[in-house]
């Protein structure tokens, strides 16, 4: 039997010991590992696949979680910056000075104020709903490389980045209690996390970041534990 044929033998016969949860059988196959030739190599390269595999796993479930339930909290975005590597994992005590304030409630608790459309001129090109066998969170509206991007109502800037995989540079805004909108595939954010904004202010130039086929803002409204068509809030216009 040859060398690498004995080695991937020995990993499959480990295999199941190493992702059984038992610190002693985990053990036991890593020493069975680490006597072959290239054991310690084929070590490293385990490990770093699983920490891989925990960081993806901890972003997808972050993100489904986004989807399924609605706005994600202040804990949710640094959970998946950290994720990322973006930023290093705090101290126990910070994250729970972090937790706190996120409990704190926020100043409008329920905007009943108007909203305004997030371009001035533009064309929706894909509407609210199902779309390719899924489900549209949003509406796309197209327009030229450039063009300015306004918050649609007053809140505060809860993320502004590119670090959530398929939106580019995308902003999500609070604008109560219950409500966000986010702002994706953007050439570049004019806001960072922390501003105010008012309805009307520019956070954000049109661009085609992300999973995107052409200049286009992503615009998505969410409310409690739903997406809310955005065409329900935004006045009656020639978009």
């Amino acid at each position: 039997m040859k060398r690498s044929d004995f080695l991937k033998s020995s990993l499959s016969l480990a295999g199941g010991w190493l992702l059984s949860g038992c610190k002693a059988a985990e053990q036991v196959a890593r020493e069975v590992v680490k006597r072959q030739p290239g054991g310690d190599r084929a070590l490293r390269d385990y490990d770093r696949y699983a920490k891989e595999f925990d960081r993806y796993a901890k972003i997808a479930h972050i993100l489904k979680k986004y989807h399924d339930k609605g706005n994600l909290d202040d804990n949710d975005v640094l959970d998946v910056l950290h994720a990322w590597g973006a930023t290093k994992t705090p101290a126990p005590k910070p994250r729970t000075k972090r937790r706190a304030d996120a409990a704190k409630p926020f100043p409008v608790p329920d905007y009943k104020g108007g909203w305004r459309w997030p371009l001035d001129a533009g064309i929706v090109s894909s509407e609210f709903g199902k779309r390719w066998g899924g489900f549209h969170y949003g509406i796309d509206i197209a327009a030229d490389m450039g063009t300015p991007i306004h918050a649609a109502a007053p809140g505060k800037v809860l993320y502004s980045d590119d670090k959530l995989r398929g939106y580019g540079n995308v902003v999500i805004i609070r604008h109560d209690e219950r409500t966000t909108s986010i702002y994706g595939h953007n050439k570049v954010n004019k806001v960072r996390v922390g501003d105010e904004v008012k309805a009307g202010t520019l956070i954000a130039l049109l661009g085609s970041t992300g999973h995107s086929t052409g200049p286009h803002l992503h615009f998505e409204v969410r409310r409690d534990s739903a997406a809310v068509p955005p065409r329900d809030l935004l006045p009656k216009s020639r978009f």
